[in-house]
């Protein structure tokens, strides 16, 4: 199994791969990938705003950082259940319809303000440079969310109504996506806004997330193909004013609270979609996160003289391999190539 995307591209070459000795093949899976992304604190001045949140996500050219550094190898994340049936993005564009429908307008009506309009429509791509898309259009469209929201480019910066420069700083633990994080800063330059990235040791770095104490950081939430009281602490009202809470992003939203207490208590699998599809479309719309990337296979390197059958839905590459793989006979061995 090869986890670095670098590693893969680049190192298993040679000899024995050009004469079918060896081979490298990447299977696919439906693993969910959760969520990976730079989250805003919604606690602080500059990340109230939802448009200001939203121009965030726009100043990222994914589709760079994925030529560049990740050698084509990843997918952009689209969802909080990403590559699940558990997400609002189980398929492109996917609007609430039915039962999903009825309980997102239900909660609109209960807690008027908190849900976006935009939550009733299509469930956003992630944002893409490539065609017809370009950083510019996304940067001016950016511009334009941010001057919505009392922030203009003037003296060098970008600026709020009482002159203050938009100027924020990235908690890191650890030198892993400085490389990222460079290209994601000079992109935001262009808006006229400034982060400044601060890399502190672990026990520093998890004294101040349990303090709520950031601007910007890298959150990661588990995959599972069973949400449930975990949410709560993640999401939950109450959690965003614990200290020490998994609610990093400041979550106050009563329509969200009301859904994952229908997720905790869903019996059947059906119910679970709908209410984890509700609260993805909730949480998309309102643009807490930057989403990351993940990698929608398995890339493993193996023996030709081994056989495999199709890989299930939901597995880990290394017990379904030492569990399932087998070594082939001579006569598989010599079978001529199926067409």
């Amino acid at each position: 199994m090869e986890y670095r995307a670098k590693l893969w591209a680049k190192s298993y070459q040679g000899s024995k791969f050009s004469n079918g000795t060896l081979a490298k093949f990447e299977f696919t899976h439906r693993n969910g990938a959760g969520m990976q992304a730079f989250a805003m604190n919604t606690r602080k001045d500059f990340f109230k705003d939802p448009r200001v949140r939203q121009a965030m996500g726009l100043a990222l050219d994914y589709e760079w950082m994925n030529r560049q550094i990740f050698y084509n190898q990843y997918k952009r994340l689209d969802s909080y259940f990403s590559n699940s049936l558990l997400g609002a993005s189980f398929e492109p564009n996917s609007i609430p319809e039915g039962e999903e429908y009825k309980l997102l307008k239900s909660l609109d009506q209960q807690y008027p303000g908190e849900i976006p309009e935009a939550v009733f429509g299509p469930m956003p791509s992630p944002v893409s440079t490539s065609e017809p898309n370009s950083l510019r259009k996304n940067l001016l469209k950016a511009r334009d969310l941010l001057e919505q929201a009392g922030w203009t480019y003037r003296d060098g910066a970008l600026r709020n109504s009482s002159g203050q420069a938009f100027e924020f700083e990235m908690l890191e633990d650890s030198p892993f996506l400085l490389r990222i994080l460079s290209a994601y800063i000079r992109k935001l330059e262009k808006l006229g806004i400034k982060a400044n990235v601060r890399t502190t040791d672990n026990a520093l770095y998890k004294k101040r997330l349990d303090e709520h104490d950031f601007d910007m950081t890298t959150v990661r939430y588990q995959d599972t193909q069973s949400p449930g009281n975990e949410l709560w602490d993640r999401f939950g009202r109450l959690a965003a004013d614990e200290k020490a809470s998994d609610n990093h992003l400041g979550v106050r939203l009563r329509s969200v609270d009301a859904l994952i207490s229908r997720i905790t208590k869903a019996e059947k699998r059906e119910d679970l979609y709908l209410a984890t599809r509700a609260l993805d479309r909730i949480l998309i719309h309102s643009y807490y996160v930057v989403p990351h990337w993940y990698s929608p296979t398995h890339r493993v390197a193996y023996k030709t003289v081994l056989g495999f059958a199709q890989p299930p839905a939901y597995y880990r590459a290394e017990d379904w391999i030492i569990g399932n793989w087998w070594r082939k006979s001579a006569a598989e061995i010599n079978l001529p190539a199926k067409e």
